[in-house]
């Protein structure tokens, strides 16, 4: 079982692995707009990777993967049907043996 930010611990670890963690956050709206954990899939691509990952009952997702730079994007069901495109902030590098994160944000107008 590998657990976020214990990559060590984590058996099947490949040597140029490292950790990707984040939330899907829903953001803005009425006030006072703080971000709220959403259900949903956000998506990461990057070095020979295009991998939809599920996020948990608290928004959040970790997933290991090769070291690299990745996009990081999803999807909710409660941000346009899921039809509308959610953004991290920045592009994701992963390095080995490290943990990453990368929020991916739905901005509610």
């Amino acid at each position: 079982m590998c657990l976020a930010g214990f990559t060590a611990a984590c058996s099947g670890q490949g040597p140029a692995d490292g950790t990707l963690i984040g939330h899907l956050y829903g953001v803005g709206g009425p006030a006072p707009g703080l971000p709220r954990s959403w259900p949903g899939t956000v998506t990461l691509t990057g070095p020979g990777v295009h991998r939809d990952v599920s996020v948990d009952a608290n928004g959040s997702y970790s997933v290991m993967v090769p070291a690299g730079r990745y996009t990081v994007v999803g999807h909710s069901p409660l941000y346009d049907s899921g039809a509308a495109l959610c953004q991290a902030g920045r592009v994701a590098t992963v390095i080995s043996g490290h943990t990453t994160k990368a929020d991916v944000l739905c901005q509610m107008s």
